[in-house]
């Protein structure tokens, strides 16, 4: 039966002589249980807990993470590099919003026989905030059917890096029966700053407007053969410094934001507001950390291991607090971390992924230094965490559940009983994880139907096959935490802990 979890009243002989006499009435006074009831007293909670090797481990793990943070903390030099190197190549970092002030729709100006929409934007922040600008976009394609007067839009920014000397008409090198304008620009900024640009456009490109004096972005590789003096273009463009990148969304994502602040608060209290604080500091260290180290050439494996282990340290005791289920909680995430590390860069090496699978990585082979395989086993951890931190907390409170409602109840049966919870929640979380995956992919699974490719041709391209061993290295991992979560908090659990 199950014994009280209460402490023994204050007055204890009056206690149990009333329990006996309502027993005696009941007919029940030489009944074991009730005298086993009689003889029991709740251990007492006054004084620190000691310490258990549990706790000890855990702040071994917490040296070897803290050791880890030092040790691969980024400096930022890299990422200041790789942005100068992203301008260079007609990628911009900088971008201010706009409000589109009117749409036109009429033949475009360049080529006739296409429709375009002439947008005019009206700068709200920047060098150039106040100014008025325009853009013609091509009906159809990338452009939105969103694009409308009245919407706030994201525009991109060029700062310009070159001043417009002189425009000869000349004849045009690839056709000579064309006439084309030569542009000599001299660069204003950077590393070639004073070196002359010559650069040659068609008489009816959005370049042949410009003029002495006019400022310009200049998107140019060096050839090597022309003198420093002269820098010949191999290939050169010279885009407008704005140019529309997307619609404003940030007030919606403040908003939503708010609500679900609000939702979590309300009903988790006090809790809540704690699990709030342990997702900031998430996303303070994947920012703060994780990203810059990967970028300043550290391997990215050790980087998102570390990182991962800190989100944990602060997520659990941040949203749990500092107790023995916490504790527990997290012994059985790192152990689960550590394993899906181990398994998906064996699983990654025979596989032969090459971390070349899309166009954002492929993009970041222009950057030395950065590891794409070592990117993708990152990225493996690091999705995993956060499914390894539900099921490492559910399973710790399971088991503290079932040990408060009954304190006598042996390791092995509330082995027994997590484990039967856990195979519940196992079975919900690996669908969660292939659908996460899938959800995030979903274009691409649709260019592949489209496409017609078997599905064995479909797995085999790398950009699903990482998907599929991210799915079930990380399903392997959360098997395994719970388990060891389980077997943790059965044998560690005493009774007296709350």
């Amino acid at each position: 039966m199950f014994l009280p979890t209460h402490q023994t009243p204050p007055n204890i002989p009056r206690f149990r002589q009333t329990i006996r006499v309502v027993a005696y009435r009941r007919g029940v006074s030489d009944d074991s249980d009730l005298q086993e009831w009689l003889d029991y007293e709740a251990p007492s909670n006054s004084g620190r807990p000691k310490l258990g090797w549990p706790e000890i481990i855990a702040a071994v793990a917490a040296v070897v993470v803290i050791i880890g943070l030092i040790a691969l903390r980024p400096t930022g030099e890299a990422r200041d590099t790789y942005s100068q190197e992203l301008a260079v190549l007609g990628i911009p970092t900088e971008f201010y919003r706009a409000d589109i002030t009117s749409v036109v729709e009429g033949p475009c100006s360049v080529a006739p026989e296409i429709q375009c929409k002439l947008a005019e934007f009206e700068l709200l922040e920047g060098p150039d905030a106040g100014a008025a600008y325009s853009q013609e976009l091509p009906i159809g394609g990338v452009t939105p059917d969103e694009l409308r007067a009245g919407v706030t839009a994201v525009l991109s920014y060029f700062p310009p890096d070159g001043l417009v000397e002189s425009v000869t008409a000349v004849d045009c090198a690839l056709d000579a029966t064309q006439r084309c304008l030569e542009l000599e620009i001299r660069i204003t900024s950077g590393e070639y700053e004073g070196a002359l640009v010559l650069h040659e456009v068609g008489a009816g490109s959005f370049a042949s407007s410009l003029v002495s004096g006019d400022e310009v972005t200049l998107t140019f590789a060096p050839d090597e053969a022309s003198s420093l003096e002269v820098i010949g273009v191999v290939p050169s463009s010279i885009p407008v410094q704005y140019q529309f990148a997307d619609f404003e969304r940030r007030p919606v994502l403040w908003w939503v934001a708010g609500i679900f602040a609000l939702a979590v608060i309300a009903l988790g209290r006090y809790r809540g507001a704690a699990a709030l604080a342990g997702l900031v500091a998430s996303v303070v260290v994947l920012l703060a950390f994780v990203l810059p180290a990967i970028l300043d050439g550290r391997s990215p494996v050790m980087v998102a291991v570390i990182g991962a282990a800190t989100i944990a340290f602060f997520a659990l005791y941040l949203a749990h607090g500092f107790s023995r289920k916490t504790t527990v909680a997290l012994l059985g995430m790192l152990g689960g971390l550590t394993l899906t590390a181990i398994l998906s860069a064996i699983v990654l090496a025979v596989a032969n992924i090459t971390g070349i699978a899309s166009e954002e990585t492929s993009l970041l082979t222009l950057f030395e230094g950065i590891d794409l395989r070592g990117l993708v086993l990152a990225g493996t951890v690091l999705g995993a965490a956060g499914a390894l931190d539900d099921v490492t907390v559910t399973q710790a409170s399971a088991v503290w559940e079932l040990r408060n409602a009954n304190p006598t109840a042996p390791a092995h049966e509330l082995m027994a009983a997590g484990l039967r919870i856990g195979r519940d929640h196992i079975a919900s979380a690996v669908n969660t994880l292939l659908l996460a995956y899938a959800g995030a992919a979903l274009p691409l699974l649709v260019l592949f139907v489209v496409s017609g490719q078997s599905i064995g041709v479909l797995a085999n391209s790398e950009v699903v096959a990482v998907e599929i061993i991210r799915t079930l290295v990380g399903s392997i991992g959360l098997v395994a935490a719970v388990p060891l979560t389980t077997w943790l908090a059965a044998i560690y659990r005493p009774p007296e802990a709350a």
